[in-house]
């Protein structure tokens, strides 16, 4: 028995045949000396002995006593033999299925997605998975955690929709662990995602340590995969010093991402054009369009940048990667393509883009050069409520876009030191914006009203500090309804309508309609917008190359501008996507869609947000309705 179950096996089938030899000599001398007349010959014995050692047959009538005394003898050593092997076997049996419940056994998937860790973002990332794995006829996603296997089982069949193609594997075990790492396959992974399990508002000294056990993972899959090819590990960290580090690790390999630095740039241009969180959305992650690199196999044909658009019938080039792996977002358009350039190209799926060497579309010029219409910049004002990691961040966002004159407030719950240092020296930084910090009681609706929201041009309200999500959006969405009914009262006090913009950041994907019905024309869904990020970074490490450079105020980003900016009223009933197109180029900038404005609150028709329309659409635009553009600024 010390040597273990396989050893307790044959010890109990090598007692079993030994009695069966045993008990078959007694029924043979019993047979010499009290022969049974009914006993034929031999082959007859060794069955009798056989089944009544198992217990199917008993002695009979008309055997002699002697022959019943063996038998009787047979079948109890049988019974005590055959029912312990039996028990065995059972118990075996049902040590194995509690050794596959609790997820310790090998998996048996190759070329998978292998996800380290387990947090709310797993859903999000998952159904983003699934999306992409729509064109393969059986994906995998194994999922290593601490967790036990049947809560990560249950967690996921009450939240995750139809698989479809995708098949969910979970497995307990160490993320750390070179055993366990071995046991889901890391070494054939497509790729891995290693999860962080400090949320954004925790303490710093919770998200370094936890920082610390993301780096350790790292150190893992690269063991464990020894001098072999290394998958795509994509990780979230939340200091730069681990990011430095966990890149260091692998170069090339490893590929990280900052919560933080990019919801808080999301945060500050979705505040300044209203309708932006909706075409983030649908550009991070597989649902919608997403970027592919593609180059034709016949070359480019001497294209410029500005032909370029009219070649694609489906799909939009949004920059250029060249050979040397640089990337340059919106070229000038009389940059001519070499031959091993590639294409950003935003499309809905990669199946959907041909390129055509004559214009699929001959768009119409309703451009009058010389006579190009901006916007004027004017000093704008800003109120930002709650401190998390996020909140640097955009207080130098924004003093990167806005004019000198500008005023930006922040308003937090408890002023301490800390918070203090940290605000003076970005206020420093920035001499030529106005910035002031105040302490405010964000449960008082008379405090709240005494910082005239209603003045300012836009209220970002960052998430607060909760135990789970579900505290952290209550107090936002309590926030919101309290400056929302702040708005009613100055409305009909003064009869002035507010044209201030309400910008929240919201942990659950799950509140979004809460959100839109307390008064909200934008939102952030963090967890959504970084889980779409991970997942798609994953199938394609290179993309997050373009998602820095958008989310940066270097460069071009993307804008919401008025529809007045490039036709006439007389214009607008006869435009197709193609003359939008144009039209932007013509202000240096590349056009990937159209806004319609009496679509804003319906999210079922994606708030009004049209993606990349085909060239050749009839669009039926108003003075009210915007294009998406990807410009140097807002003018």
């Amino acid at each position: 028995m010390s040597r273990g179950g396989f050893s307790v096996f044959l010890a109990l089938l090598s007692l079993f045949f030994g009695a069966f030899v045993v008990m078959t000599i007694a029924r043979y001398i019993s047979e010499l000396i009290f022969p049974n007349k009914d006993l034929e010959n031999s082959s007859d014995l060794y069955w009798d002995v056989f089944v009544q050692l198992i217990g199917l047959r008993d002695t009979g009538d008309n055997a002699n006593l002697a022959t019943k005394i063996v038998g009787i003898v047979t079948i109890f050593v049988g019974l005590v033999l055959f029912s312990s092997l039996v028990a065995f076997i059972t118990q075996e049996f049902e040590s194995r299925l509690q050794i596959l419940r609790k997820g310790k056994s090998l998996v048996v998937e190759k070329n998978h997605t292998l996800i380290l860790g387990f947090s709310d973002r797993i859903i999000d990332i998952i159904s983003e998975l699934v999306i992409a794995n729509e064109s393969e006829p059986d994906a995998a996603v194994v999922i290593l955690s601490g967790q036990d296997k049947e809560e990560m089982d249950d967690f996921l069949r009450n939240n995750l929709g139809e698989l479809k193609t995708t098949r969910v594997v979970t497995r307990n075990g160490l993320i750390s662990n070179l055993n366990d790492l071995s046991k889901v396959r890391v070494k054939v992974a497509k790729s891995v995602i290693i999860l962080n399990d400090a949320l954004g508002s925790d303490l710093e000294e919770v998200k370094t340590l936890a920082d610390a056990r993301v780096v350790k993972a790292i150190l893992a899959v690269v063991a464990a995969n020894e001098s072999d090819s290394l998958p795509a590990i994509v990780v979230e960290l939340h200091s730069q010093q681990y990011r430095r580090l966990a890149e260091s690790i692998a170069p090339g390999a490893v590929t990280t991402l900052n919560e933080a630095d990019i919801l808080a740039r999301i945060l500050v241009q979705t505040s300044r054009s209203v309708g932006l969180a909706a075409v983030y959305l649908n550009l991070v992650g597989f649902e919608g369009n997403e970027f592919y690199f593609y180059r034709p196999e016949k070359g480019w044909q001497s294209l410029t940048w500005g032909e370029l658009p009219f070649h694609f019938s489906n799909g939009m080039p949004i920059g250029v990667r060249h050979a040397d792996k640089s990337l340059t977002i919106k070229p000038s358009k009389n940059y001519q393509l070499a031959e091993d350039d590639e294409v950003i190209i935003l499309a809905e799926d990669d199946s959907t883009i041909e390129f055509h060497p004559q214009p699929v579309v001959q768009p119409k010029n309703y451009g009058t050069s010389g006579d190009r219409k901006t916007l004027e910049r004017k000093p704008e004002k800003y109120l930002i409520i709650g401190w998390n990691s996020k909140a640097p961040i955009t207080l130098r966002e924004y003093a990167k876009y806005l004019v000198s004159g500008s005023q930006v407030n922040l308003v937090v719950q408890h002023l301490t030191s800390e918070i203090q240092a940290e605000f003076d020296e970005i206020a420093k930084t920035y001499p030529h914006i106005k910035m002031d910090i105040l302490q405010v009681n964000l449960d008082s609706i008379q405090e709240l009203e005494s910082l005239l929201p209603y003045e300012y041009d836009s209220i970002s309200i960052l998430a607060l500090r909760g135990e789970n999500a579900e505290e952290i959006d209550a107090k936002t969405l309590t926030i919101l309804l309290e400056l929302r009914q702040i708005f009613r009262d100055y409305t009909a006090q003064t009869k002035n309508q507010v044209t201030t913009e309400l910008i929240a950041e919201i942990i659950d994907s799950e509140d979004t309609d809460l959100v839109i019905k307390a008064g909200v024309k934008d939102f952030l869904l963090t967890n959504q917008f970084v889980s779409k990020i991970l997942a798609q970074v994953s199938q394609e490490p290179d993309v997050m190359a373009i998602y820095r450079d958008l989310f940066s105020a270097d460069g071009s980003e993307l804008y919401l501008k008025p529809i007045s900016l490039y036709f006439s009223s007389e214009q607008l009933s006869k435009l197709t996507f193609a003359d939008c197109v144009l039209a932007a180029q013509e202000r240096d900038e590349l056009c990937i869609g159209v806004k319609i404005s009496t679509l804003a609150q319906d999210r079922n028709r994606n708030f009004g947000i049209d993606l990349v329309p085909s060239l050749d659409k009839q669009l039926n635009l108003s003075f009210n309705d915007a294009l998406i553009t990807l410009a140097e600024d807002e003018t």
